[in-house]
């Protein structure tokens, strides 16, 4: 009942108000309430919409992002040991068992070799990109998977219950619309989806590539990899394109 009131308010007042006002009056704080998605159909202004998606998604897809490039850092300081031929500790092999494991990296008898395999992997996605996708699959967060299953990204699964079945999926078809215990979670098992599924290997190819050329990562340019994503293909990709570029995401890309 508070948050219709309060949407009831926002929508008779728009027309008088700052739209980044107002993005901030309606938005929990993502760094706590990541398990309730904003209602953004009650938006009815496009442009104070898209305000609100971007600004609720953003530390959310930075979190993400921060704890893989955490992951990533350390990958970097045990391979410098590697090279210049000194031990590594206990709790450093440990790590690269673990995250060999949960990055679908081969254990590799020449560990020089595994952890580069792994430093491909184990990266960033640009935030234009994440927030493009996520709103083109989520309808700007007012699709029902995301509403229901904090999934923006339309990621499947493919346990019975583990999400929600698609009114109309194909037949003989038994995937599920991944469902996840918050927004964040979601985000998380998308960031990791582009780092390990086989069909964005050109996605990430593209990344190492232009991380070193480029101040920040450039969403535009690893949009490219994502010809996989969609059945429709290049079409998808120049969708999502731009989307990048009509709402200038690039801006919200952080320095590499």
């Amino acid at each position: 009942l508070i948050t219709f009131c309060l949407f009831a308010l926002i929508s008779s007042t728009v027309a008088q108000a700052n739209p980044s006002q107002v993005a901030s009056t309606i938005l929990p704080n993502p760094e706590h309430e990541t398990s309730v998605l904003p209602d953004f159909a009650a938006i009815r202004d496009v442009k104070i919409k898209k305000q609100a998606f971007f600004r609720y998604l953003l530390p959310l897809i930075r979190q993400s992002n921060q704890t893989v490039l955490n992951h990533r850092a350390r990958l970097i300081a045990i391979r410098k040991l590697v090279q210049a031929d000194l031990p590594i500790d206990t709790t450093s092999i440990a790590f690269l068992g673990g995250i060999s494991s949960r990055y679908r990296v081969s254990a590799s008898s020449d560990l020089l070799t595994q952890i580069n395999q792994l430093i491909i992997k184990v990266d960033a996605v640009p935030e234009s990109l994440v927030l493009a996708q996520a709103a083109n699959e989520s309808g700007w967060g007012t699709s029902r998977f995301a509403r229901k299953a904090n999934n923006l990204f339309g990621v499947w699964c493919f346990k019975p219950g583990c999400g929600l079945a698609p009114r109309y999926r194909d037949k003989g078809l038994k995937h599920e619309v991944a469902r996840y215990d918050s927004v964040g979670e979601g985000i998380d098992a998308y960031i990791h989806n582009i780092n390990t599924h086989p069909a964005y290997i050109n996605l990430r190819s593209i990344r190492a590539k232009t991380r070193n050329n480029e101040k920040v990562m450039n969403g535009l340019a690893l949009a490219e990899g994502l010809v996989h994503y969609s059945a429709r293909g290049y079409d998808y990709v120049r969708e999502i394109q731009q989307l990048i570029r009509v709402n200038k995401l690039n801006e919200f890309n952080q320095p590499v």
